[in-house]
């Protein structure tokens, strides 16, 4: 009899131990996911403009080293075709340095586009003045590389572009 009475009263007892232990670690698990989620937003609040910013610089980098705004934005003036095509090339190496820490904002795959766009610019400009007599006008270049723009079938800067507008807006 004595043993049924301590049961009686044990085992509503450590029920509700057990209740009280179950509730605390819910409690406890559920507050430390929305402070987790608190920080993110907090976080986000901090990155979200920086990245934006790193993606606006990232297509005026795509815009400022396409052929065509590189053109001019260099003038020929009166150099040859091979100082022009370095000058070119620095021009698209000086924009490259200047712009280069912004990879840490975007991701990988966008960034190996933006690489990709760069080496596709330098390439076209390079067999452009391969195509020259390298003592010719600077401005022979120049027509060789326009020609060389219309007769591809995708501009050499459009992939990355079009890859940082779409990331662009899904951050948003």
């Amino acid at each position: 009899m004595e043993t049924q009475l301590w049961l009686l009263a044990t085992v509503p007892s450590l029920l509700v131990l057990a209740t009280g232990v179950l509730s605390y670690r819910y409690l406890t698990k559920s507050l430390l996911h929305r402070d987790a989620l608190q920080q993110g937003i907090e976080m986000r609040k901090l990155t979200l403009p920086v990245r934006l910013q790193a993606y606006e610089r990232l297509t005026l980098l795509m815009e400022r080293i396409s052929p065509e705004s590189l053109l001019v934005r260099c003038e020929a003036g009166e150099c040859n075709a091979k100082e022009y095509e370095y000058e070119l090339l620095a021009n698209i190496r000086e924009e490259w340095e200047h712009n280069l820490s912004q990879q840490i904002y975007v991701s990988h795959e966008v960034w190996q586009q933006v690489r990709q766009a760069k080496g596709n610019v330098s390439k076209m400009i390079t067999m452009c003045g391969e195509k020259v007599h390298p003592a010719s006008p600077a401005n022979e270049l120049s027509k060789m590389i326009l020609a060389m723009l219309l007769e591809l079938s995708t501009h050499p800067t459009a992939a990355a572009l079009s890859a940082l507008r779409s990331e662009a807006a899904r951050l948003m």
